[in-house]
Order: structure tokens, then sequence, then C-alpha cells
């Protein structure tokens, strides 16, 4: 029978109802109880959150029961909220066409007559992949240093390897790779090896094994072909270590081919749309858009003991996800043991396989839901219209909000601006060093519009406890791509004013430990209430905020 996402999400349905309804009857009883609340009350944020994201969502991953029953959330606030649906057909869901593309079990790399396998020696990073027949090997240097790659000429048709130093870690080797597929020099190979296998963390090196969710047509050539390689298959290829070679060196790879089938089938997935119509008769047809995402990671080690890991990341890994993991050191491992000491001492080993997503974005969905209901509340409606987009796949590389930019439900240059919420749960002294109460990354609020940025930190003054904006992350160039990695670039590309606010990364970021007991509560309502009187602001402004850009070409490769 052909595939219907409208009989899937029909068919869990119900399940999504019976699961959610103790939650909205919680958030509902406690409205009734606490009239006094302030306008954005963390006690409701915390109820939410541990609804949210509790172990039965199993991580909100887009295409599963988990994040059908998160979105069906979404919309059943915003419904109790009086906003409007936003989304397809008069509903309150934007369907993205996501399909799953992975490699055939055979998937093979062979070298003078040895097989090297697909999840074992290498993984597939792009979806352009094909069949390629043997063909030559050259090393490309190193690719954090685009000034040693080799011409276009050198590398045409062949296999290009390239390397990272050990010193130069996961931070900017992420910044690399992405460059290098992009590169007019590199794209005429016929792959590019990135000879970093083990900087691919156990869930990465899973997740890529199983394929990647990609939009549209699957069978779509994307381009050139990338693939991370263990040392050894680059020292096969090139018939010596990487390291001891200059770039431009030909290897002995005439014998080796690349030889990788893939299948692909859908993979369903939507947005929540939902819209406060404004008041004005005609500004109410402009928007401000506030977003977030609703899902997390697709990919989680299958068992962990939950305080250990998070004993480790602590001393080992204090960015979690953005910091390579290794062994500790011998001053290390004492450190954690002393954690840990003090953690077993209030509770017992604690199995754990979920990735919650508490802060990650459960912080910034559960917002969206706070605001729209203080708004919903408001006896004088705002001029303009206010969009809420809880966005999708997020995590599988901003596959939801470009879905939804590419295609909007409301005419995109109706869309006056935009501000994004991504990670603003915690940011506390003990989460980062810079951290604490005044701590909020403030990206991209400049870059289209002066005068956006401006309002932003007018509205952040008046603030009861103003926050101090820490721009460091929106610097051109930084070597973490925050500018590219959150949803409001979706927005900007298409010259929308927009901004992407966090309260930073910690240990717990793309772990099973990132739970909602240790948000913090108080901050979250304080960044709410901050993104709730920015929306009214924006909203009420008599003219819209002037761009500074012109027209860009919103496929263009990301700039940080």
């Amino acid at each position: 029978m052909p595939f219907s996402l409208d009989r899937f999400l029909r068919s869990v349905g119900l399940l999504s109802l019976i699961v959610t309804l103790p939650a909205w009857a919680a958030c509902q009883t406690r409205a009734t109880e606490h009239p006094a609340d302030p306008v954005i009350s963390p006690d409701a944020l915390r109820t939410r959150l541990f609804a949210f994201a509790h172990d039965s969502m199993t991580g909100r991953i887009p295409g599963t029961p988990g994040n059908v029953t998160a979105t069906a959330y979404m919309a059943a606030e915003f419904a109790k909220a009086g906003l409007e649906p936003g989304g397809d057909d008069g509903t309150y869901f934007q369907t993205v066409p996501l399909g799953r593309v992975g490699p055939k079990a055979d998937a093979s790399v062979i070298v003078n007559g040895r097989t090297f396998h697909h999840g074992e020696d290498f993984v597939v990073l792009t979806r352009g992949v094909r069949s390629i027949p043997p063909s030559g090997v050259v090393y490309g240097g190193n690719l954090t240093d685009p000034g040693s790659w080799p011409a276009a000429e050198v590398v045409f048709g062949k296999v290009v390897v390239l390397t990272v130093p050990p010193t130069d870690g996961v931070r900017q080797f992420n910044r690399g790779f992405g460059q290098a597929l992009r590169d007019a020099r590199l794209s005429g190979a016929a792959a590019l090896a990135f000879a970093e296998f083990d900087l691919l963390p156990a869930n990465a090196v899973a997740a890529l094994s199983r394929g990647r969710i990609v939009v549209g047509d699957p069978g779509e050539d994307q381009g050139v072909t990338g693939i991370f390689v263990t040392p050894r298959l680059a020292a096969a290829l090139l018939g010596a270590d990487p390291m001891a070679l200059l770039p431009g060196a030909v290897g002995p790879g005439a014998s080796s081919s690349l030889e990788i089938a893939y299948e692909a089938f859908p993979y369903p997935a939507r947005n929540v749309v939902a819209i406060l119509r404004g008041s004005d008769s005609v500004l109410q047809n402009e928007y401000v858009a506030l977003t977030a995402h609703n899902d997390h990671i697709w990919s989680v080690p299958a068992m962990a003991e939950h305080d250990s890991v998070r004993a480790h990341n602590r001393v080992v890994r204090p960015l979690g996800a953005d910091d390579r993991d290794r062994p500790a050191t011998p001053e290390e491992a004492t450190r954690i043991r002393t954690i840990l000491d003090s953690l077993r001492r209030l509770r017992a080993p604690r199995p754990d396989s979920i990735g919650n997503g508490a802060d990650d974005d459960g912080s910034g969905s559960v917002s969206l839901l706070e605001i729209a209901s203080a708004l919903g509340r408001r006896v004088e409606r705002p001029r303009r219209s206010i969009l809420f987009v809880s966005h999708t796949a997020e995590e599988m590389g901003l596959l939801g909000s470009r879905w939804f930019t590419d295609h909007p439900t409301v005419p995109r240059e109706a869309i006056v601006a935009e501000i994004d919420q991504d990670m603003v749960g915690r940011g506390n002294a003990a989460d980062l060093a810079e951290g604490g109460p005044a701590y909020l990354e403030v990206i991209g609020s400049r870059r289209v519009s002066t005068e956006f940025g401006d309002l932003l930190e007018a509205v952040n003054a008046r603030q009861p406890q103003p926050f101090s904006f820490n721009y460091t992350y929106d610097q051109p160039g930084h070597p973490l791509q925050y500018y590219c990695r959150a949803d409001h670039y979706s927005y900007a590309r298409y010259n929308i004013p927009a901004v992407a606010l966090s309260r930073g990364e910690h240990y717990d970021y793309h772990q099973v430990t990132d739970e909602p007991q240790y948000i913090d509560y108080q901050s979250l309502a304080r960044v709410s209430t901050l993104v709730h009187d920015a929306a009214l602001a924006l909203a009420n402004s008599d003219h819209r905020p002037a761009l500074n850009q012109p027209t860009r070409d919103p496929n263009a490769p990301c700039v940080q």
C-alpha cells in the first residue's frame, strides 16, 4: 500500500491524545489555582517540560510516535490559547517530506583487493553517493587549512584524502568538512575522504551507518560524495601515512573503488504552526515569528549509567558533544570519582538510554507555549499577528525551518522579524565558566537589521533583571559556527531580521543526561518574558525593522 502521512497521523492520533491529556490537565489546573502567577510562570514551565521531555517521548525524534505525540501536544496547547491554525489545509501542522537514505549492508571500499566495511572503517556523510569506479587518490592536506588544498585540476576525478592534526580538535573539524564539501576546488573530486573517523562519537557513527535524513527526492544527487574514514583506510588509499605526505601527493589508488548502493524510504515529520491574529485591520497581515524546535538528537548510546556520564562530562567534556571525548587524565579521574561518590550517596546507579532533550530544545518549546498562553490572555491584542512555528528536524540540519521558509504557510514577505529560542534553560556558573543569572547568547540580531538588534537591546534594558547580551558566538568565523547552526538562519537567508537566543551549551549537551530536573526555571521564565515583550514591541511598532542587507541568494552557503 502506498505510504500516506495522513493515514499514519490518524492512526496515532488517539494515542497522542491519551498520552498528553494528563500534562494538559496539569497545566490547566495550575492556571486555575494560581490566577496571581506572573505572566510567564516558572512553575508552569516546569510542569510543561517534565511532560514534554519525559522518557515516554523517546527523544521526540521526527517520524516516531514520540514526536507525533509532542507535536500533537504543541498544537492542542496553541488551540487552548486561542491561536488560529497556521499549517496546511486549515490544520496546525505543516508536513515536511523527509526521507531516510541509507546504505545497503554490503557497502564497501576495496583497496588492492582488501575490503573495508561501512560502519567499521568508514561512514558516508553526504547524500550524493554513487558507485565510484577505480580511481586515483590524492592527499588533499589539512582539512582545517584551506590554503593547503590542491588546485581543481589536481583533484579532478580522484578520491581526495583530508586530515586534521590532533591539536586542531573537534571544533575546527566540524567547521572544516562543511567548507570542503562546498569548495569549488574540490567539487570535481570523485569523493572526499575525511581521515578522522575516530573524531566521531559512537552515536554519530551509529546514526550515519543507518543513513541520512533528507528533504524531497532521496535519489537526487547532491554533489561530491563525502565519507569519514579511519586512519588505516586513509593510509591504505594513499599507500603511506597521510601526515608524512605533502598536499597533492598521489597515492597508489588506481585499484581502489567505492561501491555504496543506497535505499530510500519516506520518513514523516511535521512543523506546528499557529497564529495569534493581530488587531489592526492592515498590520494583522504582517507577522512576528517566534520559533523553537520540537525534536532532539536521533541517536544515543544503547545504554549508559546516567551519573557516570554526567560526572565524566563535567570534567572532560564541559561543552558535551561539542567537546571531543577522550580518556580522563589521572587528576581528572580523581575529580570524576569525587563527583560520582557524592551522587552515589544520594541515589543508586541508573541505566539510561534516552536523549530527553530537556534543554535542547524542550526549553524553547515550552517557552513558546507559555508565551502563546500569556498573549492569548491579553484583552488587548497586538497590532501585527504573532506567528508561532515549532520546527521539526533541526537536529538533522535545520530541515524543518528550511522547509517552512522555502514553503511558508503565510506570505514570506509578510514576516517582519523572527526570534528563535534554542537551549534557553541553563547558563549558570555551574554550566559554563562565563555563566550566571545575566548570561544570554545573542546571535545574528544585527546582521540583517541594526534596528532589530537595537530594539532587542532596548526591550532587555526595560526588564526587571536585564540580561547581559553575549555576542561572542556571533563573531564572523567563530569555529563553533552557531550562526549557521540554529533555525533563525533559515529566516535570515531570506533577509528576514532574525536572532537566535541561547543560554549556552553545557556538559549535558546532546547527552542522555539532558533532563528537566537540571533546568533553571526562574531564568527560563526571564528569557520567555524577554521574548514575549520583544514580540509585542515588534508587533506594535509603527514600521518594520529597516534592513541593512541587499537581497541575497537564500540557497548560498551560510557564512559564519
